[in-house]
C-alpha cells in the first residue's frame, strides 16, 4: 500500500509540472485540489506505515502463541495474559502513531 501511496504522489507531482500549461480560469482550483490530494495521501503514508508496523507485531505475537499451542503442552493463563498484553501495547503504539500524524 505504502508503496501504491508513493506512486500516486510522484503521479501528482507530475501533474503540477502542468499546471501552467492549464488555462488561467482554471489554475487556482487545480492547484487547490493538487493539494488536497497532496495531502490526503502524505497522511495515507503515514496510516500505511503504522499499519504494516501493526500486523508485523501481531504476526510476531500469533506465530509465538501458535508455537506454544503446537509445543502440545498446556499453555498458561501468565503465557497468555503477557501475549495480550504485547497486543495491548502494540495496539497502543498504533493509536500514539496515528495521534502523532494527525490522522
Amino acid at each position: 500500500m505504502l508503496n501504491w501511496i508513493m506512486q500516486l504522489q510522484l503521479l501528482l507531482t507530475a501533474l503540477s509540472a502542468f499546471l501552467p500549461l492549464a488555462p488561467s480560469q482554471y489554475r487556482e482550483r487545480i492547484a487547490e485540489v493538487l493539494e488536497i490530494a497532496t495531502k490526503a495521501l502524505a497522511a495515507g503514508g503515514a496510516v500505511a506505515a503504522n499499519v504494516d508496523d501493526l500486523a508485523l507485531k501481531l504476526a510476531a505475537i500469533r506465530a509465538e502463541v501458535e508455537a506454544m499451542a503446537a509445543s502440545g503442552r498446556a499453555v498458561t493463563s501468565d503465557e497468555l495474559d503477557a501475549a495480550m498484553s504485547r497486543v495491548r501495547t502494540a495496539s497502543g503504539a498504533f493509536r500514539e502513531a496515528l495521534a502523532a500524524s494527525g490522522v
